[in-house]
Formats: C-alpha cells, structure tokens, sequence
C-alpha cells in the first residue's frame, strides 16, 4: 500500500492502535485431544474453524465448561476478531451477531484481537484485518511452519481513518458480503430441495425392490471418475492446482500453479463435478476458473445420464464414505475404487428422466446463476478492499 493517505487519516503500527491482542493460554491446563469432544459447552477452535473469508463451522470441537473455566486466557468477546498467526497466517474471523456460539476459545495458532469500540469501528477492524492478511508476508518467518510472532505483528502498520469514515468504509464492504451470504443461504436452500426431491424420486421407490423397468448399477457404471495428477510434474505459476482447499475456498493467494502442458482430460472448468476422495471428503459443483486435477480428487463425468443426477447420487452415499474414510488408520482416511464398486444406484427407465429434468433443471440453473453473482460480487468486493483501506475511493461518511 502506498504510504500516501487521505488529509485526516494516519498510519499506526498495531501496537499502538486501538486494540489489544490477545494470546491463548498455552499453560498446563491447554486442551488435549482427549479433551476434545463432538459437543460441549465451550467450541475451541482449529485452523479448519477460521478461513481466509471468516469463520467456518462445518467441524467442530468442544471443551466442557469445566475446563472452559481452568483457562486463564484466549476466549472471544461479542465483536473480537481471530487471527491466525501459525501455519497459514493471515486468516481471519468475526465475532459478530451472526456466529451462534456464545461460549469460544481461540487454539496456540491464533490470537484474538479486541477494538477499543470508541475510535475503532468493529467492523472496519474486521476489514482491514482481512485485507493485512492478504499483504503480511514479509513479517511472516519459517519455512516448515509459517508464524507470525505478536512482536512482529504489532510492528504491521495500517492507514486509520476518522471514526466515521471506518463506519462508511466497512457498510460498503459488508453490504457486499450480505449480498453473497444471502445467496449461499439460497443454494444451500436449493440444495436440500434437489436433494428432498432426488430422494423421493430414487430412494423411496425401491424401499421394497426395485420397480418394474428399474435396474441396478454401480456408481462407478453411470460416471467416469477421473483421478488427478501430482502437479509437481508439471511445475509453473500458469494454472492453478484445484486441491480439496480450493474446492472449499476457491482460489486464493496461497493456491499452487503448475504450467499450462497438463494434459485437456486433467483441467477443471466450471461446471465440472468434483469429488476428493480423501481427507475431508464432499462433493462440489466447481464454479471456479479454470485449473488442474489434484490427484486426491476425482472429475466426474457421463455421457449417459444428467450431471445432477451423478451429483446428488454421490452426496446420497457422502457419509458412508466418510464413514469408510474415517475407519482407515491411515493419517489422511481415504476411499478406493473398489468402494465406488461397491455403492449401488437405482436407475428408472430412461424416459422418466424427462419428467425429472424439467423439475430439475430450474433449480440448478439458480445455482449456477446465483454461483455466477456470487463471483462478481466477491471479485468487486476484492477489488474495492485495498482501495478503500488506502482512501484511493472515499465513501460519503453519514
């Protein structure tokens, strides 16, 4: 950022500006593994709870209150950030309104960070966070495990507007990030219906066998899943490698590329389906730019049937997979080709497919449409951040 500010504004290291940082308690009474459970009364969080766009709470782990009480230090106030400082630094959570958990601890990787509310908007604070996190790099030190020290984060240095200009500047931004909330709400609403409608379609029918003209197929007979490659072997900074963290997060600055002589069969285009076959395990619509194959997941295609149909008849059996993954002793659980074998789908004689595809279609026409606004509305947000922080675009302060 350029050291050029708008007239009323000034640069403040974060050591000296309104707010504290706070680091976990990492004593004797710091959580173990057996500490952590599925439920509880306090969520402790891990680097898969605190993303590059905010919080995630897809898995979970708790603390009784008990031991909620025996640490000194670490836990979350209404409208305190947390930021991870180890591993991948730089990611960023917001304590607001909106996070249902009332009781959390932040874990050794992370800090909070608490605005003095009276000269630092909260949600401003949040802003201009996510945009340190994207240009800290030359504060971040370590190879094998990246970290940022509190020392060397209170040196970071961040342009302070008037107060309310910070209230201006942060309505901006989070009327944008509303907008692409509400439709992820939408897809995920559309998703269940999909999935209701899917289930009444070809489940519910074959409870007591198979209907007349009905057949049995395995899930690797009606698609082709197609492995990726290690893209080491095709080193570059050309395209970028589609790896489980993408389909989660889409591409972002911390995305490895590879060169551009990657064979056709091994990119992923929008639209594809994406399957990773280890570790965390789902099944994504890609709506990304183009990229390359990791070799943990699968793209999944047919020339027989429709993509919804392949989609949703993979989610249908998602946690018996991961039930197998999870079973494995292996670091990372994993499924095989075999297990894809194994899974048995039910297919209706070809002309149903008609019917189907006219209740169908509409509502992953919206998905996609409403994938598409949410891509514009992030790139205008990703663009406007730094303009913004720097006072390059100012905004009417009420």
């Amino acid at each position: 950022m350029s050291e050029k500010i708008p007239k009323g504004w000034k640069w403040v290291k974060l050591g000296e500006a309104p707010l504290k940082i706070i680091d976990g308690d990492r004593g004797k009474n710091y959580p173990s593994n057996n500490d952590l459970k599925n439920n509880g009364y306090c969520l402790f969080l891990s680097t898969k709870n605190v993303k590059s766009d905010g919080f995630c709470f897809d898995e979970c782990q708790f603390i009784t209150k008990e031991k909620d009480e025996a640490l000194k230090k670490g836990k979350l106030k209404r409208f305190d950030l947390v930021f991870t400082t180890r591993g991948t630094v730089g990611n960023v959570g917001y304590f607001n309104s909106k996070v249902k958990y009332e009781n959390i601890r932040i874990n050794s990787g992370m800090v909070i960070i608490r605005p003095d509310t009276r000269s630092l908007n909260p949600e401003f604070n949040y802003y201009i966070f996510r945009f340190i996190g994207k240009c800290i790099n030359s504060f971040v030190s370590g190879s094998a495990q990246p970290q940022l020290p509190i020392r060397d984060l209170k040196e970071v240095k961040i342009p302070l507007p008037p107060l309310p200009e910070q209230k201006a500047i942060a309505e901006v931004l989070s009327s944008i990030d509303d907008k692409i909330e509400l439709l992820h709400r939408q897809n995920t609403t559309l998703e269940e219906m999909a999935m209701t409608l899917f289930r009444q379609w070809f489940i519910e029918p074959t409870k007591d066998g198979l209907p007349e003209g009905w057949e049995e197929k395995a899930l690797d007979e009606i698609a082709e899943f197609l492995n990726g490659i290690p893209s080491q072997k095709y080193p570059g900074d050309k395209l970028p490698v589609i790896k489980i963290k993408e389909m989660r997060e889409g591409i972002t600055e911390s995305s490895d590329y590879c060169n551009n002589n990657v064979p056709e069969k091994y990119l992923v285009n929008s639209g594809d389906i994406l399957f990773s076959w280890s570790g965390s395990l789902e099944v994504v619509i890609w709506f990304g730019s183009i990229g390359v194959l990791n070799q943990h997941i699968f793209k999944v295609t047919s020339l027989e049937y429709p993509k919804w149909f392949c989609y949703l008849s993979i989610k249908q059996h998602i946690e018996e997979f991961r039930a197998i993954a999870e079973s494995k002793t292996t670091t990372m659980g994993h499924i095989q080709r075999e297990h894809l074998s194994n899974t048995k789908v039910f297919i209706p004689p070809k002309i149903f497919f008609e019917n189907f595809n006219k209740a169908m279609t509409p509502i992953f026409d919206k998905i996609i449409a409403n994938n598409a606004e949410i891509q514009t509305l992030e790139k205008l947000r990703d663009t406007l951040l730094p303009k913004l922080m720097s006072g390059e675009v100012r905004v009417m302060k009420k």
